[in-house]
């Protein structure tokens, strides 16, 4: 109604329109209708949304990884994968997941680091590093690659997620062909020349896919009116090492109980301490 509407005409007379939906809506009963309707908007007024120097439409991903993700083709290769039944789950960095997409008898590696959701019900757990104790190429949300090295070491049995990786590959006999960083990077410049293009935003190539991705695959599709709801419940316990922070705990306490004071109080919300802070990482 919104893009129908005396909004939607705004938006069609704007020099530089821009329609930013959020990853939540992809999570949402009526994402097809929703999809299909802003698809629909935009091919419309594409002179206004897609230009050789605009581009006014754009989805802004809950994940940090989930950009780079999709730049190596990270993703489901097909309905029959998807539905397939696993018999062995390898957790690479997932924590936010539904633990009812694990079937109980499959057998769960988790490789990661602070030890969340994912760890907790692996069969075997490959200590990893953190963004900050590795060299590592980052995709953010606007696709601009960016590129880091460790600022502190490794703790304790933590190894570089590539090393884990590679060495698992030759304990199965099919060894990976790299043996250090630079052979690593070498590898993802193959997959993707634009991981090797740092702090530039690669222009999007295949402009007419978005149509086809948006509007052609949910032609049809019926809304049934269910409202949209934040997808981030507790802001400070978005990720594996904020929900491992005392300061992030303070917080969320100081938000459960609308009491500013909680931030300084000590652990344990109880009845005769209702002052007291919310339990680390629930």
């Amino acid at each position: 109604k919104a893009l129908a509407g005396p909004f939607g005409k705004k938006l069609q007379a704007a020099k530089r329109p821009m329609i930013i939906v959020g990853s939540g809506v992809t999570d949402h009963a009526d994402a097809k209708a929703f999809y299909e309707t802003v698809g629909a908007f935009v091919e419309k007024n594409a002179a206004n949304f897609t230009t050789s120097e605009w581009d006014g439409y754009n989805v802004l991903q809950r994940e940090a990884s989930r950009a780079g993700a999709f730049e190596v083709g990270f993703t489901t290769p097909s309905t029959e994968v998807a539905q397939t039944k696993p018999k062995f789950v390898w957790l690479l960095g997932a924590d936010e997941f539904n633990e009812a997409d694990i079937p109980q008898d499959a057998f769960v590696v988790y490789q990661g680091h602070h030890g969340d959701r994912g760890a907790q019900i692996a069969d075997v757990i490959l200590p990893g590093a953190a963004y900050t104790e590795k060299a590592g190429t980052y995709i953010n949300t606007e696709g601009r690659v960016q590129t880091t090295r460790a600022a502190t070491s490794l703790p304790g049995a933590s190894r570089t997620d590539w090393k884990i990786l590679r060495a698992a590959s030759e304990f199965l006999g099919v060894s990976l062909p790299y043996d250090d960083l630079a052979a690593v990077r070498d590898r993802m410049m193959e997959i993707s020349p634009a991981l090797a293009a740092y702090d530039i935003v690669e222009p999007v190539a295949l402009r007419q896919l978005s149509k086809v991705q948006l509007v052609d695959q949910n032609k049809g599709s019926k809304a049934t009116g269910e409202p949209l709801r934040k997808v981030i419940d507790n802001f400070y316990f978005t990720d594996v090492i904020s929900r491992s922070s005392p300061t992030m705990a303070r917080c969320s306490a100081s938000k459960a109980t609308g009491d500013p004071r909680t931030n300084f109080m000590a652990p344990g919300m109880e009845e005769d301490k209702p002052m007291g802070q919310v339990a680390y990482g629930v």
